[in-house]
């Protein structure tokens, strides 16, 4: 058995995507994840490589995460604490984004450290935005 990664789309509008992503390690699996697509932005209705994102609320119990722009060379987007509930917001900055010159696709990969072999589980909630557009919240 793999470990489970569940999406849970809350808004898909033409230039905002709001996700929530639920991470449960299942006890088994010896492995990390290790660049899993936790937001494949063409599946959404902004479908663009150039989004933004805005805002990250997360809470990862007994492990940590390091997210990526999925790119030719992924690009670091934000390293996510253990145990410590957080809210990160890049509104003020205009957003985080992708500037990878080279194959960006604007997916979002996730690599973890500890939920290997463990019953560990989190979640993270995702605010994205296309990147031309400039809505306030």
């Amino acid at each position: 058995m793999a470990h489970a990664v569940t999406t849970q789309v809350l808004v898909d509008g033409s230039s905002n995507t709001i996700i929530k992503v639920n991470i449960k390690g299942d006890n088994a699996t010896a492995t990390e994840l290790v660049k899993v697509i936790i937001f494949n932005a063409s599946a959404y209705a902004t479908g663009s490589v150039d989004n933004k994102l805005m805002e990250i609320e997360y809470g990862l119990n007994g492990f940590s995460a390091e997210l990526l722009w999925d790119a030719t060379t992924d690009i670091p987007l934000i390293s996510l604490e253990q145990d410590h509930p957080t809210k990160a917001e890049f509104w003020i900055e205009g957003g985080l984004v992708n500037n990878s010159a080279a194959g960006r696709t604007g997916d979002i990969l996730i690599t973890t450290t500890g939920l290997a072999s463990s019953v560990k589980a989190g979640y993270m909630i995702f605010y994205i935005k296309e990147r031309n557009v400039d809505h306030p919240r």
